[in-house]
Protein backbone atom coordinates (compact mmCIF):
# COMPACT_ATOMS: atom_id res chain seq x y z
CA UNK A 1 0.00 0.00 0.00
CA UNK A 2 1.31 3.47 -0.89
CA UNK A 3 -0.05 6.51 0.97
CA UNK A 4 0.59 10.24 0.92
CA UNK A 5 0.58 12.32 4.12
CA UNK A 6 -3.03 13.33 3.39
CA UNK A 7 -4.03 9.68 3.07
CA UNK A 8 -1.86 8.20 5.80
CA UNK A 9 -4.66 8.17 8.42
CA UNK A 10 -6.88 5.90 6.32
CA UNK A 11 -6.02 2.43 5.10
CA UNK A 12 -2.34 2.93 5.88
CA UNK A 13 -3.01 3.57 9.59
CA UNK A 14 -5.42 0.63 9.76
CA UNK A 15 -2.68 -1.45 8.17
CA UNK A 16 -0.19 -0.57 10.94
CA UNK A 17 1.58 2.23 9.05
CA UNK A 18 2.58 5.61 10.52
CA UNK A 19 0.60 8.84 10.51
CA UNK A 20 2.43 11.44 8.44
CA UNK A 21 1.85 15.11 9.24
CA UNK A 22 0.40 17.28 6.50
CA UNK A 23 3.20 19.17 4.80
CA UNK A 24 5.64 16.25 4.94
CA UNK A 25 7.00 15.60 1.45
CA UNK A 26 7.20 11.94 0.52
CA UNK A 27 5.01 8.90 0.93
CA UNK A 28 4.75 5.75 2.98
CA UNK A 29 4.72 2.10 1.90
CA UNK A 30 3.06 -0.46 4.15
CA UNK A 31 2.43 -4.13 3.49
CA UNK A 32 -1.00 -5.74 3.54
CA UNK A 33 -0.89 -9.16 5.25
CA UNK A 34 2.84 -9.62 4.58
CA UNK A 35 3.08 -13.11 6.15
CA UNK A 36 6.46 -12.09 7.56
CA UNK A 37 7.59 -10.67 10.88
CA UNK A 38 10.37 -8.73 9.15
CA UNK A 39 8.18 -6.70 6.74
CA UNK A 40 8.15 -3.11 8.04
CA UNK A 41 6.64 0.17 6.90
CA UNK A 42 8.91 2.39 4.83
CA UNK A 43 8.78 6.19 4.53
CA UNK A 44 10.00 7.10 1.05
CA UNK A 45 11.86 10.29 0.09
CA UNK A 46 9.96 12.57 -2.29
CA UNK A 47 12.48 12.22 -5.16
CA UNK A 48 12.44 8.39 -5.06
CA UNK A 49 10.30 6.30 -7.39
CA UNK A 50 8.61 3.16 -6.19
CA UNK A 51 8.38 0.28 -8.66
CA UNK A 52 5.67 -2.33 -8.04
CA UNK A 53 6.11 -5.64 -9.87
CA UNK A 54 3.51 -8.36 -10.28
CA UNK A 55 5.83 -11.35 -10.03
CA UNK A 56 3.05 -13.86 -10.66
CA UNK A 57 3.41 -16.03 -13.74
CA UNK A 58 -0.35 -16.10 -14.36
CA UNK A 59 -2.47 -14.05 -11.91
CA UNK A 60 -3.35 -10.37 -12.48
CA UNK A 61 -3.40 -7.83 -9.63
CA UNK A 62 -6.09 -5.16 -9.22
CA UNK A 63 -4.74 -1.65 -8.59
CA UNK A 64 -6.98 0.72 -6.61
CA UNK A 65 -6.65 4.38 -5.70
CA UNK A 66 -8.73 5.67 -2.80
CA UNK A 67 -10.80 2.49 -2.90
CA UNK A 68 -11.59 2.77 -6.62
CA UNK A 69 -10.19 0.34 -9.20
CA UNK A 70 -8.00 2.10 -11.77
CA UNK A 71 -6.27 -0.72 -13.66
CA UNK A 72 -5.16 -4.34 -13.67
CA UNK A 73 -1.48 -5.20 -13.43
CA UNK A 74 -1.11 -8.33 -15.55
CA UNK A 75 1.32 -11.13 -14.69
CA UNK A 76 4.89 -9.87 -15.14
CA UNK A 77 3.89 -6.20 -15.48
CA UNK A 78 5.00 -3.34 -13.24
CA UNK A 79 4.04 0.22 -12.41
CA UNK A 80 5.80 3.16 -10.82
CA UNK A 81 4.58 5.50 -8.09
CA UNK A 82 6.15 8.85 -7.31
CA UNK A 83 5.45 11.82 -5.06
CA UNK A 84 4.12 14.95 -6.79
CA UNK A 85 4.00 18.22 -4.83
CA UNK A 86 0.73 20.20 -4.94
CA UNK A 87 -1.12 17.54 -6.95
CA UNK A 88 -4.30 17.98 -4.94
CA UNK A 89 -5.90 20.24 -2.38
CA UNK A 90 -6.96 19.31 1.12
CA UNK A 91 -9.72 21.29 2.82
CA UNK A 92 -9.01 22.37 6.39
CA UNK A 93 -11.35 23.82 8.99
CA UNK A 94 -10.15 27.36 9.83
CA UNK A 95 -8.63 27.69 13.28
CA UNK A 96 -7.58 24.05 13.64
CA UNK A 97 -4.23 22.42 13.03
CA UNK A 98 -3.36 18.94 11.83
CA UNK A 99 -2.44 17.98 15.40
CA UNK A 100 -5.72 19.28 16.87
CA UNK A 101 -7.67 17.23 14.30
CA UNK A 102 -5.50 14.20 15.06
CA UNK A 103 -6.27 14.52 18.78
CA UNK A 104 -9.99 14.92 18.03
CA UNK A 105 -9.98 11.70 16.00
CA UNK A 106 -7.65 9.59 18.13
CA UNK A 107 -7.87 11.15 21.60
CA UNK A 108 -5.09 10.56 24.09
CA UNK A 109 -3.24 8.29 21.67
CA UNK A 110 -2.33 11.36 19.61
CA UNK A 111 -1.11 13.51 22.52
CA UNK A 112 2.66 14.26 22.32
CA UNK A 113 4.80 12.95 25.16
Amino acid sequence: MVATPAGSTGYNLANGGPVMAWGVHGFVVSFIAPHSLTARTLVVAPADRLSVHNRSQEEPVDVTVDGRPICVLEAGERLEARFVIDQGSLAQVPGTTFYQRLRQKFGRLATPL
